[in-house]
């Protein structure tokens, strides 16, 4: 498998979203291109940055689920921490010395355009009806603080909490 390239249909139509997406596309090309790298250092820092960017995301995305009240965000959840479960059990063979790159890389690849491709667009309009509304919301001067501006920040605040913690598995079980 090459490197991952962008295109047009992976677009869900949602900024922050798709900007997150193409980071996690380019960690998994940084990956491609240490995956026959003797520098297991340099490889462990990808893997650990790759998964650690990819929790972050999934936190951040099924906050905005919640917020847009997407009737399937605990099945949506449910393939993330699947997902997760997968990539912690690769991450513990390359810590224990398994060539697990190749692999690794070819999940990824697999994965995230597939998850996008359905998983990601069935949710889109849902979301940007969301965002709609309170970016109507702003327009009219709304009172409400909240519905004022799309404050990304603001639709997962335990992610902040959680990214405080030591390690990517600490902050992915909440440890």
């Amino acid at each position: 498998m090459a490197h991952l390239v962008w295109s047009a249909d992976l677009d869900t139509g949602i900024a922050e979203i798709d900007r997150q997406h193409q980071r996690i596309a380019q960690y998994i090309n940084t990956l491609y291109n240490l995956r026959s790298s003797p520098d297991r250092q340099a490889l462990s820092k990808v893997i650990a940055d790759t998964a650690e960017y990819t929790e972050s995301h999934f936190a951040f995305e099924e906050s905005l689920l919640e917020q847009a009240g997407y009737t399937f965000l605990g099945p949506h959840k449910k393939v993330h921490e699947l997902f997760i479960r997968r990539i912690v059990s690769i991450q513990e063979r390359f810590e224990a010395g398994e060539d697990v790159a190749e692999e690794l890389h070819k999940l990824l690849s697999r994965w995230l355009f597939s998850h996008i491709r359905t998983e990601d667009h069935a949710y889109a309009s849902i979301v940007k009806k969301y965002l709609n509304r309170v970016d109507a919301a702003q327009r009219q001067g709304a009172a409400d603080a909240e519905t004022r501006h799309i404050d990304y920040e603001k639709l997962f605040p335990e992610l902040e909490h959680r990214m405080q913690k030591k390690g990517w598995l600490a902050r992915l079980f909440g440890r």
